[in-house]
């Protein structure tokens, strides 16, 4: 991936957005979130309720539509169980929590989920700071730190034990060169956050594979690479390579809200569709230190 050497411009009251590869997908969500309410395909009180969100789409100067298509509810499903984890898990400590947030880009969960007391720290490459920053307001209690995710070893000593550690990493390890990255991410995760959880989801290998080779969302946009992809198939397996984690629960994307995907509500039933078709949302937890 090679980043455009800013992140955009303003123009008038809009904000030219200028990114490309794993970066530009940061928009991705935003725009299925917020569009998902225009197009009438899931009842209403499903949706996200997420002013900040709608604040930010009006906002930026960026083909939306051209690029990324029709809104589709998965961003969407995908954010509300994220954000209703969080909230249990608050609701777990008799404490203040923290949430890291890896490769969090225009994701404006802190605003709807905050109590009032959590630490939230931003994990992201420069150029999603960057727009960060630009885009959205200073929070008293949010840290920022420009850098990858898949490099933990230069940033986990930063995130700090002295609170309960919720780590989201929704939209982020489909994009690890291989498997190996994401075991020595969530290895890390586990041996300097004992005792917290971890949200993410997964592609099925034949979603993998067309991303692979150059997958068009629309005639607009070309998806970037995903190679790293897991199935409940697989998952078993893969969490037992990984000291000190466990998975807690996991569920196809139309498990959580099934109104939103009937179709795949359906077809999740059967076993050989769930276990090597459906993409995955996984809660894991880490070991608490003895």
């Amino acid at each position: 991936m090679t980043p455009h050497p800013s992140t955009g411009s303003d123009t008038g009251n809009r904000i030219s957005v200028s990114l490309d590869g794993v970066p530009e997908t940061m928009l991705w969500p935003l725009w299925h979130r917020v569009g998902l309410a225009e197009t009438g395909r899931v009842p209403r009180e499903e949706l996200l309720d997420d002013p900040r969100a709608a604040d930010l789409l009006a906002r930026i100067d960026y083909d939306f539509v051209g690029h990324f298509g029709r809104p589709h509810p998965a961003h969407t499903i995908r954010a509300k169980l994220g954000d209703r984890l969080i909230r249990d898990f608050a609701a777990l400590h008799d404490r203040p929590i923290r949430v890291l947030s890896l490769g969090e880009g225009l994701e404006t969960q802190l605003w709807r989920v905050d109590d009032g007391r959590m630490d939230w720290v931003t994990l992201d490459l420069p150029e999603g700071i960057a727009l960060r920053r630009r885009l959205l307001p200073a929070h008293p209690r949010n840290r920022m730190i420009a850098a990858s995710a898949f490099t933990p070893e230069d940033w986990i000593s930063e995130i700090g034990t002295d609170r309960p550690c919720f780590v989201s990493a929704a939209g982020l390890l489909m994009y690890a060169p291989d498997a190996m990255t994401v075991t020595r991410l969530l290895t890390a995760l586990a041996a300097g956050l004992p005792g917290g959880q971890v949200y993410f989801d997964t592609i099925p290998g034949w979603y993998s594979r067309k991303t692979r080779r150059g997958l068009k969302v629309t005639p607009g946009y070309t998806a970037p690479p995903m190679p790293f992809a897991l199935t409940l198939a697989g998952l078993a397996d893969f969490a037992a390579g990984i000291a000190g984690f466990r998975v807690e629960r996991s569920w196809t994307y139309a498990d959580p809200f099934p109104r939103m995907m009937p179709i795949l509500a359906m077809a999740s039933r059967i076993g050989v569709v769930r276990r090597h078709v459906a993409p995955l949302l996984i809660l894991g937890s880490f070991a608490p230190t003895l």
